[in-house]
């Protein structure tokens, strides 16, 4: 169970969250037994326990918040808890409050708040020993380098958007920026705490440090690259926030038969949708803005199944096959850490596919050496134009399918098709990994609040937070294995059987029938 958070000053509230993965961890150990042969047995008592008596819930193998209810069970986040074993953010994450690390009241003016938060910053980075290692110590300077520039240009993007492009009437920005600053999400906060789980995922091994930050000569340092996605972006939030406040997305410029309906829309108000290079080229910035710098370390939870799966295997002989991969950017995380791993990078949009190809040539160039890796270019990625529904690959020909942040855009039909498509071109043995929002009882906090993300241009947001995952990848004959939980973000893995449910039951019946006829 999740350690009460005191509502006191930053640092003595930062102090129990950080130990939570000690107690977590445990847990987890506990639950480890599921991935030897009993997790079937294992998930029905757990759930005859919890429906009978919801304050036995902590006794079980895996971990239910201990106010479950049969009615609360019914969100996704809380029957995972029944389907999966518990990585240790699990329950880090599943009662924390961002706002419970501000004073009540606090500072009313700008300038106060903002100073809140910088103490709060600077209070929960040394609650994490940074400063207790050189690695560690870079790995600090780094990302809190790159929140607070993130941080100044979500600032400034406010000013723009509700000066209607001048710096005139600055008027409703500090209520803009409580929400940034102190409010019930707490980005500042969601970002430091993420930032722990993320360096605790490469002190434990899982993976290496970020590629980015260990290259200087990476284009993110060059101020003129950086100039000219701020520019554009401070352009784009302008046009987002006109038509987010008008509740009218502009419609896509290409019309086509060949693209499915609900991919021509222009999500989250973005200009062109999917649909253009200037798209392709602002995804990045804008999204890592509205998470303050957060996003790679969200997306990096997807690397904790993998690493897990790869462990003992020669990559070189395996596939991987990435679903919706937009920019590529999670594409180049992957390789780095792992880079014989032969991966195809899918998307639907040649724009988006162009801009992966393009971080693949920079990450090839900056840390391969010029090495042959095939793929390509000698990049090691192929890249592949298909719709995440219909998959143009054979059956099983991928030991590794996963995919980011793609299901919570797919109508409920779609999504179904999608969950059979990733289970049918993976191999047998192999393993699948969805990585997309949190849903409905993964974070308690956010329960009540989170269906208000479908109003800025996500139609099918509200059913992809109701919607069972576990159970659809179950249906599509994949077992349930790990879940991650990374502040917003949580990622699901899956294992194709090496035989398939049916033939599993088959075979025990019928050993079951010559153990009977023995005795007799």
């Amino acid at each position: 169970m999740m350690p009460v958070v005191a509502r006191s000053a930053p640092a003595l509230a930062w102090a129990p969250v950080m130990q939570v993965p000690v107690a977590a961890r445990s847990l987890a150990r506990r639950a480890h037994g599921r991935a030897t042969g009993v997790k079937a047995s294992a998930n029905a008592e757990a759930q005859a326990t919890v429906l009978a008596d919801p304050h036995m819930a902590t006794s079980v193998t895996t971990p239910v918040t201990p106010a479950a209810t049969p009615a609360a069970m019914t969100y996704p986040g809380l029957n995972d808890d029944l389907r999966f074993q518990q990585h240790w953010s699990v329950a880090m994450w599943r009662d924390f409050k961002a706002s419970d690390l501000f004073p009540e009241g606090g500072n009313s003016s700008l300038t106060g708040r903002l100073g809140e938060a910088a103490r709060s910053l600077r209070e929960g980075v040394t609650a994490t020993g940074a400063l207790k290692n050189i690695d560690h110590a870079r790995y600090w300077a780094y990302h809190v380098s790159r929140t607070s520039f993130f941080l100044l240009q979500a600032i400034v993007g406010l000013f723009i958007a509700q000066s209607g492009g001048s710096a005139g009437s600055a008027s409703a920005t500090p209520t803009k920026l409580e929400t940034i600053v102190t409010g019930a999400r707490g980005p500042l906060a969601e970002v430091l705490l993420m930032y722990y789980q993320d360096l605790q995922n490469i002190k434990e091994g899982k993976y290496g440090f970020p590629w980015d930050m260990e290259t200087v000569r990476h284009r993110q340092f060059n101020p003129l690259f950086v100039l000219q996605r701020a520019a554009a972006f401070m352009g784009e939030a302008r046009l987002t926030m006109q038509r987010k406040n008008a509740q009218q997305p502009d419609s896509v410029w290409l019309k086509s038969g060949l693209l499915p309906q609900y991919y021509q829309n222009t999500f989250h108000y973005q200009t062109d949708g999917w649909l253009s290079a200037d798209s392709a080229k602002i995804y990045e910035t804008s999204t890592e803005t509205l998470f303050l710098g957060r996003q790679d370390a969200m997306q990096r939870c997807t690397l904790v199944p993998l690493h897990d799966y790869l462990q003992g295997r020669d990559p070189a002989q395996l596939r991987a096959l990435e679903v919706a991969a937009g920019t590529g950017r999670f594409a180049t995380y992957v390789k780095d850490n792992w880079p014989t791993l032969p991966l195809t990078v899918s998307d639907l949009s040649p724009y988006y596919l162009a801009e992966a190809r393009s971080n693949a040539k920079h990450w090839h160039q900056l840390r391969a050496g010029g090495a042959w890796l095939g793929g390509a270019e000698g990049t090691g990625c192929d890249f592949l134009q298909t719709p995440a529904e219909k998959i143009d690959a054979p059956d099983a020909s991928f030991d590794i399918v996963y995919s980011i942040y793609l299901f919570h855009e797919l109508p409920p039909a779609i999504l179904r098709a999608a969950v059979r498509e990733m289970a049918r071109v993976v191999k047998p043995g192999g393993l699948v990994v969805l990585t997309d929002s949190q849903q409905l009882g993964d974070r308690s906090v956010f329960n009540s609040e989170m269906h208000k993300f479908g109003d800025f241009n996500e139609p099918y947001y509200r059913a992809y937070i109701q919607t069972d995952l576990g159970q659809l990848f179950e249906e599509a004959g994949l077992t349930c294995d790990t879940k991650v939980q990374g502040s917003s973000t949580k990622t699901l893995s899956f294992r194709k059987p090496t035989v398939p449910a049916t033939e599993g039951r088959a075979i025990l019946e019928r050993s079951f029938s010559m153990d009977s006829m023995d005795e007799e």
